[in-house]
């Protein structure tokens, strides 16, 4: 949090002539105070900040600093370029746009005018209402405005009220981490499991206290039980996305045996399930059971239905 309000605090001396204190505060949403020792930490670290006093007064750079773009090269400025662009896909703004189109105007490296990488956050279901969600929650985050929600989960429907801080994406899917009132703690969740998004009209204090969590992959993990399983040929690219490529050795058939952790025994029982009789669980002994009961129940519940 500090270093991301230094870092800022940079830009705004870096963009005007002269900026005072309590002007910095305002901004930042900090006390004057903390300010003036995020002022010494950034002279400290080599940065010709002056400091003024009386009525014309204020807080500005050395006027010989500059900040040069040349530092950066051409692999480094498209990485920048690649970044903005990927979040026209969930944010129509128009500020993106004219930031993407002052990038290419004030760049003399052709290169950023076509760059190599396209990233797409979009959702593969037109209907998913996922732009929607990220708007609403991207919104409650800038006003610190509590969101109402309708949440599914592995242990059923339930109705929350979450302070939102965060909106992380990892791999292929987006999570929203904020602090639950109901259980009094921080949690993840998984925006598409949310039906239901409300802004609600109740604000929030920000805690300082939170550390985002490393989101776990659903099967593999360096923790849980040890499960080995065979598989078809034919499914290698579901394999390889599944549990990596590290994980998966191939016998004079080609047939796939996997070996991997997890902590996600049910969702691991699921996924089997689907494969039908070109996969199956080798050990241990426990889950293979339980996948035989699984595929018992399902049987007996088409029994009945006929």
């Amino acid at each position: 949090m500090k270093s991301n309000r230094m870092f800022g605090i940079l830009c705004q001396l870096l963009d005007k002539e002269k900026v005072t204190a309590a002007e910095l505060a305002d901004y930042f949403e900090v006390s004057a105070r903390t300010i003036h020792r995020d002022l010494l930490d950034l002279s400290s670290a080599g940065f010709p900040i002056v400091t003024r006093q009386g009525i014309d007064g204020g807080i500005s750079l050395m006027s010989n600093f500059r900040y040069s773009k040349a530092a950066l090269n051409k692999e480094e400025l498209n990485m920048i370029f690649a970044g903005i662009n990927s979040l026209t896909s969930i944010n129509d703004s128009a500020k993106i746009k004219t930031l993407l189109a002052k990038l290419r105007l004030n760049s003399d490296d052709k290169l950023l005018l076509e760059n190599d990488v396209v990233i797409d956050f979009t959702s593969w279901n037109y209907h998913s209402g996922l732009i929607e969600k990220i708007r609403i929650i991207r919104s409650a985050i800038a006003s610190k405005t509590l969101l109402e929600m309708k949440y599914y989960s592995i242990s059923g429907y339930s109705e929350k009220i979450i302070a939102p801080y965060k909106l992380v994406f990892k791999t292929d899917n987006w999570y929203l981490f904020g602090f639950c009132t109901k259980s009094n703690d921080y949690r993840v969740y998984k925006l598409n499991r949310i039906t239901e998004l409300i802004l609600s009209d109740k604000h929030f204090v920000e805690r300082t206290d939170y550390i985002i969590p490393d989101l776990k992959n659903d099967f593999v993990s360096n923790e849980g039980v040890t499960v080995t399983a065979h598989m078809d040929a034919s499914f290698e690219f579901l394999a390889i996305d599944l549990f990596g490529i590290e994980n998966i050795s191939k016998d004079e058939n080609d047939n796939l045996t996997l070996s991997f952790q997890t902590e996600n025994i049910e969702w691991v029982i699921q996924v089997f399930a689907n494969l039908g009789d070109r996969a199956e669980i080798i050990s241990p002994d426990y889950l293979r059971n339980q996948m035989v009961s699984f595929l018992q129940n399902a049987l007996q519940r088409y029994k009945d239905q006929n």
